[in-house]
């Protein structure tokens, strides 16, 4: 099992969803709430596959058109 990490989505206009290790920086970095989150990760994104997807959370849309994981979908109605 992953150790837990933080999601949330941050300030930008496109509402990017990240992933980070670090509750506080989370915190800082967030545009609202933020959640524990436990599946792979790596450099402030959820991985799949062993890719980092970059999801535009307000659209619902991965940046490489990549199918978003049910798990992380929750994960954004969570933080939405």
């Amino acid at each position: 099992m992953n150790e837990t990490a933080y999601a949330y989505i941050d300030r930008t206009a496109e509402e990017v969803f990240h992933v980070l290790d670090d509750y506080k920086v989370a915190c800082k970095e967030a545009k609202g709430s933020v959640i524990e989150y436990r599946g792979e990760h790596a450099g402030g994104y959820p991985v799949v596959n062993q890719q980092q997807l970059i999801i535009y959370a307000g659209r619902r849309i991965e940046k490489e058109n990549q199918p978003i994981p049910a798990y992380i979908q929750a994960a954004i109605d969570a933080l939405l």
